[in-house]
């Protein structure tokens, strides 16, 4: 129980941390956390014992929460695609088709079995039922597939790390996608030994288990954690570098800048290009060539305004 509360906590406290970083963007990696959050804190034994009986004491609660999990996992698998440039529409497709099968099973699973009374033990009471063994290994296959793939990806994007942050949260996701195919084939391989009466096998694997399962958890929740945060980091350091280059360039377009009349704009960006043009068209119209520091100043302007274009283009 000791290992569900500390994850409760550091999911909590995590979904809260990424709702705040990502307000006002996308905010797939903050649901994620949010439905990892939910899945953990209903597991938590206490919580459980009394929240299960509420709703007929058959542990609908443990279906409920596996489903969110299912679903946590999903988003996560989208989420990591979209930060790291890989949101391909088959991806996406494939996701929300795996997710409704996987779902449909688990629930027919659910339904067709035997339910022990509200048990905080569900697979060690139910698991010598084939119909739990199906439950189970449905959920747990798609888990593994996803996180297994979501280190994939992220393996793909290490070299386009932009910050520190990012390569370190990509590599720990890389690792919480190795636990998560792990502890696949262990829970596998423990479901079916339960079935056939293979209780030593099941009893061996436990400690992987209780390895795997936290380990592949908090990795998965630090990683998304990180890659948010080298994000922003390096958001700020587009703005500030953006906000630099309109300064330096303001004695230069009031010297020999046109005016071309643009609409009023709040974005830096797009505040910069203009100005940029409006050099150019003044230099051009004055037939006055810009000097060393001159053309190194607009230089360095370009350069600040093409990393926040070929930054959107990634994520586009």
């Amino acid at each position: 129980m000791i290992v569900s509360v500390a994850m409760a906590v550091v999911l909590v406290v995590g979904t809260v941390v990424l709702f705040r970083l990502q307000r006002g963007q996308d905010r797939t990696l903050a649901v994620t956390f949010l439905l990892f959050t939910a899945t953990i804190v209903t597991n938590v034994d206490p919580l459980y014992r009394w929240l299960d009986p509420l709703v007929g004491g058959r542990n609908v609660v443990t279906v409920v929460s596996d489903c969110l999990m299912v679903a946590g996992t999903s988003t996560l698998l989208w989420g990591v695609a979209k930060a790291v440039g890989a949101a391909w529409r088959w991806l996406r497709t494939a996701i929300v088709v795996a997710f409704v099968v996987v779902v449909v099973v688990v629930v027919a699973a659910f339904l067709a079995l035997e339910k022990p009374p509200t048990t905080t033990t569900f697979m060690l009471v139910a698991g010598d039922q084939p119909a739990a063994a199906v439950y189970s290994i449905a959920q747990t296959t798609y888990l593994g597939t996803a996180v297994g793939a979501t280190g994939v990806i992220c393996t793909m994007r290490l070299r386009e790390a932009r910050t520190a942050a990012d390569l370190v949260g990509l590599w720990v996701i890389v690792l919480g996608g190795v636990l998560g195919v792990v502890r696949m084939v262990v829970v596998a391989v423990m479901d079916v030994a339960h079935v056939v009466g293979r209780l030593d096998v099941t009893r061996a694997l436990t400690s992987p288990y209780d390895v795997t399962t936290p380990g592949a958890v908090l990795c998965m929740a630090s990683g998304m954690l990180l890659l948010v945060i080298g994000h922003q980091l390096a958001r700020r350091r587009r703005a500030r570098r953006l906000d630099a280059a309109l300064a330096s360039l303001e004695h230069l377009h009031d010297r020999i800048g046109t005016d071309n009349a643009y609409p009023a704009t709040e974005d830096t960006a797009t505040r910069l290009s203009r100005t940029i043009v409006e050099i150019n068209d003044g230099a051009r119209r004055s037939r006055r060539p810009l000097d060393a520091d001159e053309r190194a100043v607009l230089a360095e302007a370009e350069s600040a305004l093409d990393d926040v274009l070929d930054t959107s283009a990634d994520r586009a």
